[in-house]
């Protein structure tokens, strides 16, 4: 178990948000597997922050979030990506890996439109767009019946 994979989505995002920012004031190493640090948050006073790499239900953050709690908060991420910065890397290369996958996904997707919508019938098409349109945000609606009746 690693302390990325206790935190939830919300904080490793926050926390490297943190991280970028520069939010971790200093940082000192405990021991092989804890650090220590001072990480600026929406308190007047920076959090006091521990993380212990090798037992993350160990580490401690006196936010609100985490105060007495076995919660990886995004403070404890700040922190964990300061001590070891290739981490954040990893984190960041990984999210690149994503984005260009589903980029090329799209792509693909988008490509193969014009072939399915020519391989409808007039009846199945015009079906699909009602369908579209009934299921669609009011915006996008209001948009369309401007776009195309009010002529």
């Amino acid at each position: 178990m690693s302390l990325m994979s206790c935190a939830s989505g919300a904080s490793i995002w926050r926390g490297y948000d943190y991280y970028m920012e520069h939010k971790v004031a200093h940082y000192e190493r405990l021991s092989e597997t804890e650090f220590k640090a001072q990480v600026a948050g929406c308190a007047k006073q920076p959090y006091e922050t521990v993380i212990d790499i090798a037992h993350p239900r160990r580490s401690s953050c006196n936010c609100p979030h985490a105060a007495g709690k076995r919660i990886i908060c995004k403070h404890m991420i700040a922190l964990f990506f300061t001590a070891l910065p290739d981490e954040a890397k990893k984190l960041r290369a990984e999210l690149d890996a994503c984005e260009k996958e589903e980029e090329k996904r799209q792509e693909e997707l988008y490509a193969k439109l014009p072939r399915y919508i020519h391989s409808l019938k007039k009846a199945e098409l015009e079906q699909k767009l009602l369908d579209l349109l009934d299921d669609c945000p009011e915006w996008l609606w209001d948009r369309f019946l401007r776009d195309n009746l009010e002529n």
